[in-house]
């Protein structure tokens, strides 16, 4: 816009005024010839970029008149090398390749009209100058066009190409979250389920071994069995909307008694795992779900060295049991976390935090240095025990403890 209105009134307001000062001589019909054809060879350039192909189109047509008709250059020709710039940027390649052709073409034509119907001593030298200098200024004109254009195409492949991994990341977030939840899911399906499974063994058991004349016991053992069914069947179906492979086999969820399966695996895989002797001698029995944690804990840290740390890291791995709760550290001499890094960036470290957070623990993440150091910490609940003494219903349970949850603990006690 800027250059059609700097073109126009410099250009063809001048043509404007000359047909004004001659409305009254002769030269009249020759000054508003003038005018229209610098109205037509500026006026296109307002729709350069976004209508090229007409715009070119009516000054083709003007400077062919002007060709035919023998009328002289105007200044307004300035208008034909930015047009010619504007179909290499903005036009089809096709009409790009045109622009340039007729542009040359128009100037050998003004070079050969100027040898035959010149009036200087050596018109040849003139159409040879015009012919020189015009296809240069054409040539100019096309390339600042399609060098313009070669940036554009490559804006527009990067903004492109920004959108596409745009999307890719918000589909990898969205699968990424579908497949925690499944994670959860099942894992959520492994406690939940094992933990009613027992309760209904252990009531049809004391069910069928209580006595007869044992009264209102035996209806109430009936209903906790009947609850747990029913509460079993609900949690299945509640937890089939947040997965999506139903027919993803369960087994028991992992727990302490399998990290050193898991360091054996990663040790396997070219990371040299140690894991230090055990601190501490107050250790009691944890519920399943917070043994999950320490074991999803210990995992993605492992996992996490194995990708990041370097080729030659090594890890460890070391419990400390304390009076009042359980800490796991995790170590490794890698490369360590870069400065501008965040420590949340990752869906594993978030993972674990949801996760420690889940039974009231604390996750530290820090980097001294040199590797990386995850500490996760688990407070005991209420109810736990020591290890080396019975846990209450073990002889009802066949020599196992039932490991409760501190959430079914204290909705216990309030009932």
């Amino acid at each position: 816009m800027v250059i059609a209105s700097v073109i126009v009134f410099f250009t063809v307001l001048p043509y404007g005024a000359a047909v004004v000062l001659d409305a009254l001589g002769s030269n009249l019909p020759r000054s508003l010839t003038l005018f229209i054809l610098a109205l037509a060879l500026g006026v296109p350039l307002y729709w350069r970029r976004t209508h090229p192909l007409p715009a070119a189109a009516v000054m083709v047509v003007a400077c062919l008149i002007q060709l035919f008709t023998g009328t002289e250059l105007l200044a307004t020709q300035v208008a034909v090398l930015v047009m010619i710039a504007a179909l290499a940027a903005y036009a089809p390649r096709w009409a790009s390749w045109w622009g340039l052709g007729l542009g040359l073409g128009g100037i050998t034509a003004l070079g050969v009209q100027f040898w035959i119907v010149g009036q200087s001593p050596r018109p040849w030298v003139t159409a040879i100058f015009t012919v020189v200098l015009g296809g240069s200024l054409v040539a100019v004109a096309w390339l600042t066009g399609d060098l313009t254009r070669s940036r554009r195409l490559e804006r527009d492949a990067f903004a492109d190409r920004a959108r596409r991994l745009e999307r890719e990341r918000e589909r990898e977030l969205q699968l990424a979250a579908s497949d925690e939840r499944a994670r959860i899911a099942r894992e959520m399906h492994d406690i939940v389920a094992h933990s009613l499974s027992i309760i209904v063994t252990q009531a049809d058991g004391a069910r069928y071994a209580a006595p007869a004349s044992a009264g209102p016991v035996l209806p109430s053992l009936e209903a906790i069995a009947e609850t747990a069914r029913s509460s079993l069947a609900d949690m299945r179906r509640l937890l089939g909307v947040l997965r999506d492979d139903d027919a993803a086999p369960t087994a028991p969820a992992s727990g302490l008694a399998d990290i050193d399966a898991l360091i054996a695996t990663v040790r396997s895989s070219g990371l040299p795992v140690t894991r230090l002797p055990d601190r501490g001698r107050h250790r009691p029995i944890l519920p399943q779900g917070a043994e999950l944690v320490l074991f999803r804990v210990v995992q993605e840290s492992l996992t996490n060295v194995l990708k990041h740390a370097g080729e030659n890291a090594r890890a460890t791995v070391a419990f400390e049991w304390r009076p009042t709760d359980v800490q796991v550290r995790i170590s490794d001499d890698g490369r360590g976390l870069a400065p501008d890094s965040e420590v949340d960036a990752g869906h594993g470290l978030q993972g674990m935090r949801e996760r420690v957070a889940l039974y009231e623990g604390e996750l530290v993440i820090s980097s001294p240095g040199e590797g990386v150091t995850v500490v996760a910490t688990l407070p005991y609940p209420s109810d736990a025990v020591p290890k080396s003494s019975p846990a209450p219903g073990d002889a009802s349970a066949g020599g196992r403890s039932i490991r409760r949850d501190p959430q079914e603990a204290s909705q216990e006690g309030r009932e």
